[in-house]
């Protein structure tokens, strides 16, 4: 299991307890309304401590994954009642280590949806202080075209800008919810903003809207965006996942 990605630390062995057992609740390995072994069995088979093992228990109910109860033992609860986005990025990306193409396209469709509104909120609620740090932004963003990885990472940001632009707070909670489930992969999400000149004319654009107000105009472009990038995300997804490149090509067609 990997106990590091590019922004934390080393993670703490409850930390490591709790996301093995989020992903084997996640995956249904761990199944809803199962009993999970008691304290001195999970001890045993991570080799920690009872107190980590406490720990770890009180992370899972953090993400509404267990429940403590009386005379029964920790019960599994449904992942699909949770709203935390650890729990979304463990059921795109299943314990094997391949993604689940098929809930990727569910979450796509769901991002696609969100984008269109909050852009179409942004032309209709935008201030000249969000258009400012837009512009600002984007021009930024120009002079990261030679460097994919940051270039990818500007567009995460551009996303919660975009979503403090709509004045509305839960589309902020929104973007950092979505930053957190596809922050694992860039390889895969960063194909839908790579470094050319097309995505940089897009967002050119799509800033003309902002500026004119035009909200149906910037909902006409977030959509044919979308249109475009759902396939590659998906054939960037099915290139992760081991697929022959010739399939992911007659895929696209």
């Amino acid at each position: 299991m990997a106990l590091r990605n590019r922004d934390q630390p080393v993670l703490r062995k409850a930390d490591v307890v709790a996301r093995d057992l989020l992903e084997q609740i996640a995956s249904g390995t761990l199944e809803v309304s199962s009993i999970l072994p008691n304290e001195a069995e999970l001890a045993v088979h991570y080799q920690v401590n009872r107190s980590v093992i406490r720990e770890a228990i009180k992370l899972l109910e953090v993400h509404q994954l267990v429940k403590p109860v009386r005379r029964r033992g920790t019960v599994v609860l449904d992942p699909f009642a949770s709203l935390s986005p650890e729990v979304l990025r463990a059921m795109v990306t299943r314990k094997s280590g391949k993604i689940d193409a098929e809930f990727l396209a569910s979450f796509l469709e769901i991002r696609a949806a969100l984008d269109v509104l909050i852009c179409g909120w942004v032309a209709e609620r935008r201030k000249k202080g969000d258009l400012a740090a837009l512009e600002q932004h984007v021009e930024r963003m120009r002079g990261l075209t030679g460097d994919p990885d940051a270039y990818t990472e500007a567009g995460f940001e551009l996303g919660l800008l975009l979503a403090r632009a709509t004045h509305n707070p839960v589309a902020l909670m929104l973007a950092h919810w979505n930053r957190a489930v596809t922050r694992d992969l860039p390889h895969v999400f960063g194909v839908a903003r790579a470094t050319s000149g097309p995505h940089l004319e897009g967002l050119t654009m799509l800033l003309e809207r902002f500026r004119e107000k035009d909200a149906e105009q910037a909902r006409a472009l977030v959509t044919a965006f979308h249109a475009w990038a759902t396939p590659r995300i998906l054939a960037a997804a099915a290139l992760a996942n081991g697929e022959p490149m010739a399939r992911v090509k007659k895929e696209l067609r």
